[in-house]
């Protein structure tokens, strides 16, 4: 049986296929749109921006600091507010999204995901597979 790990990474790399290896932003939008994150959102332009700043700085806290740093990169009054619109963008793709990526991105030990993760864990997962993502040097012909 193979890891969730290697399931995964398998999975990045049909997804290295489509896109620019030097497009980080990209790799983010395609995670997101495939789990099902409504991109018409602003929770969409939210996440992806927290994501970035998660895998920028590992050690960051997923706290209200982070909505605040998100908050002022898109000019808004309300960390509360980012925070919500991250919370209900998940949780529509939790709900109408892709149980097989959702599984494919988030099961632990091959175990099938149960429960919407908050946004911590899913923000903090998505920035750890693409750090994995990198450390491997994906491009566009698959893992080198």
């Amino acid at each position: 049986m193979e890891s969730t790990i290697e399931i995964t990474l398998g999975h990045i790399q049909l997804l290295a296929r489509h896109l620019d290896p030097y497009n980080f932003r990209g790799r983010i939008v395609v995670i997101l749109m495939e789990l099902g994150i409504p991109t018409k959102q602003a929770g969409f332009e939210y996440l992806k921006k927290a994501i970035e700043l998660q895998y920028e700085d590992p050690t960051r806290a997923l706290s209200k600091d982070m909505y605040l740093e998100v908050c002022s990169c898109y000019n808004q009054y309300s960390e509360w507010a980012i925070e919500m619109a991250i919370r209900k963008v998940i949780k529509t793709a939790w709900t109408n999204g892709s149980q097989q990526a959702w599984d494919w991105y988030f099961s632990y030990d091959g175990q099938p995901i149960t429960n919407k993760p908050t946004n911590s864990e899913f923000i903090s997962r998505i920035a750890y597979i693409l750090e994995i993502w990198q450390e491997c040097k994906i491009t566009k012909g698959g893992l080198q």
